[in-house]
């Protein structure tokens, strides 16, 4: 078994890559921090806080303060071999001796940026659509089986979609209200939109109104930034890059077909009918199988009650010449005449 680093070795190499970055990388260079950064869990986790630091200690350099809330920390000056090495070190030794000297502050700063702290946590059960005020007035609703994590001390206005689909009516305040979900982070100041982010799906955004401001890297790659305005909708594939997003106009009836869960129900316009099931699956703990795979690929249109798989399965049945028999908690869907299992 390979020997674990120390855990200060790996905070020092930490913020040499986060100086390194700083002035950027070859190639070359990229690609040692890319395999540095796959060889430990934890390696990540030092270089998000030494750049936290780093980008903490810029703001510092021209303000000319550092501002901590503890007694200063003053790390002991480089060993000579650490003087200007081309990288152009010697012009950076301020900020450095607090990358190196700061890791409780490190850490603060990377929790603030890119994690949520002991967040507020506001959960739906399986078949529950909830709806709750925010602090300042904004509206969330909550799908069935949806988990929205809420930054302390940030006024309601930072949140995360970690699993679910979530409706935000946002009121107006002195700041953006932001939703991070899928990588991207989604601001908007006023007005409304929906957000979906399921399992092995595409991340959907859907503005009722106003406008939604959405942007993509940090640390690790190019900031991308686009806009979506009322009426239309904003796709992005699994782990996509923004530059692949798709934006399109939605007329009124299809938004309102994709907004029917807060009523509790689902709207179907030409979906397939394994689509149609794994949309049921997350509304309640039965569980609908078609046996025959042509009669899954049969499209599903008009509004059901989420909540009534077996009512569903029914409708299926009569539309589509098939059977619906339930045992226990799975009703199975089949052709007529077809073997049972």
């Amino acid at each position: 078994m390979p020997t674990q680093r120390p855990a200060t070795e790996i905070e020092n190499i930490a913020t040499e890559w986060a100086v390194k970055v700083e002035r950027g990388l070859n190639p070359e260079e990229q690609k040692s921090l890319d395999h540095w950064l796959e060889q430990d869990p934890r390696h990540l986790g030092a270089f998000v806080r030494a750049q936290a630091a780093w980008i903490h200690a810029e703001r510092a350099t021209a303000l000319g303060t550092m501002p901590t809330g503890e007694p200063e920390q003053v790390a002991p000056p480089p060993p000579d071999d650490q003087s200007d090495n081309g990288l152009g070190l010697d012009r950076r030794l301020g900020r450095r001796r607090l990358l190196a000297g700061g890791g409780a502050l490190a850490a603060s700063i990377a929790a603030g940026f890119f994690v949520f702290d002991r967040p507020r946590v506001i959960e739906s059960g399986v078949g529950e659509v909830r709806r709750l005020t925010l602090a300042g007035g904004t509206t969330l609703t909550l799908d069935t089986d949806t988990r929205v994590d809420v930054a302390n001390d940030s006024g309601d206005r930072k949140l995360k979609l970690a699993r679910g689909k979530l409706f935000l009516d946002v009121s107006d305040d002195a700041s953006a209200l932001a939703v991070e979900a899928g990588g991207l982070v989604l601001e908007m100041v006023e007005g409304a939109f929906a957000l979906q982010a399921l399992n092995n799906m595409p991340l959907v955004a859907l503005v009722t109104k106003g406008s939604l401001a959405v942007s993509q890297g940090g640390l690790f790659a190019e900031r991308r930034d686009l806009t979506i305005d009322a009426g239309q909708m904003f796709t992005l594939p699994l782990g996509a890059n923004l530059a692949s997003a798709r934006i399109g106009a939605v007329d009124l009836e299809r938004s309102a077909q994709w907004l029917a869960w807060r009523d509790g129900m689902l709207a179907f316009s030409g979906e397939s009918l394994a689509q149609a099931v794994r949309a049921f699956d997350r509304y309640s703990p039965t569980r609908i199988v078609v046996a025959d795979p042509e009669l899954a690929e049969q499209k599903i249109t008009g509004l059901f009650k989420a909540d009534d798989p077996k009512g569903f399965a029914r409708a299926v049945g009569a539309s589509f010449g098939a059977t619906a028999v339930q045992r226990g908690d799975v009703i199975r869907l089949s052709r007529r005449n077809a073997p049972e299992a």
